[in-house]
């Protein structure tokens, strides 16, 4: 889980903002991102809390916060989704209106049942065909690179409905 992309997003900013303000380098940032919060630096702290304008204590009581709830990455755009999918987001929460456009990808997925009959019929073989398949189909597709990513990418992805205005994706390796 990126904690630190998920906290500055909760405040409307990004890591490229705090590199931004503070000058922090956005490969520290990165490495950062990847840790609990207890071993953030107090100068990462500093510059976190001078991006969103709130006390280091404040930043600091907020992230743990999101630590122990173990919260999920939102997205709203494909901008966000792309970050997620580089993040390696374990649990990822789609709202607003991009929830509209995943709807048409959660629909060309094949429910359990369907793909637990399928490989068991083929011994597991046509999860082998159906890669490469997808592989040659995706080669000769004129869709843009961002798609292309992003159809590629779900496919690790389970599409949950939460509600009318949210899909919870969640990685497949998740269920074994």
């Amino acid at each position: 889980m990126s904690l630190l992309d998920i906290y500055l997003q909760k405040n409307g900013k990004k890591r490229y903002d705090v590199f931004k303000e503070t000058g922090i380098s956005q490969q520290m940032l990165s490495s950062v991102n990847k840790k609990n919060v207890s071993s953030y630096s107090v100068k990462t702290i500093q510059a976190i809390a001078k991006t969103v304008e709130k006390s280091e204590g404040m930043v600091l009581d907020e992230l743990l916060q999101l630590e122990k709830e173990n919260a999920y990455f939102e997205v709203h755009n494909t901008e966000d989704l792309l970050l997620a999918f580089d993040n390696k987001e374990t649990y990822i929460v789609i709202k607003g209106d991009y929830k509209n456009e995943m709807e048409e990808l959660a629909k060309s997925q094949l429910s359990e049942t369907e793909t637990l009959g399928l490989e068991l019929g083929s011994a597991g073989t046509i999860s082998i065909l159906a890669e490469a398949i997808y592989q040659l189909a995706n080669l000769f597709s004129n869709k843009d690179h961002e798609q292309k990513k992003i159809e590629s990418q779900i496919r690790r992805y389970k599409i949950k409905k939460i509600n009318e205005n949210e899909f919870l994706l969640y990685l497949r390796q998740l269920d074994y």
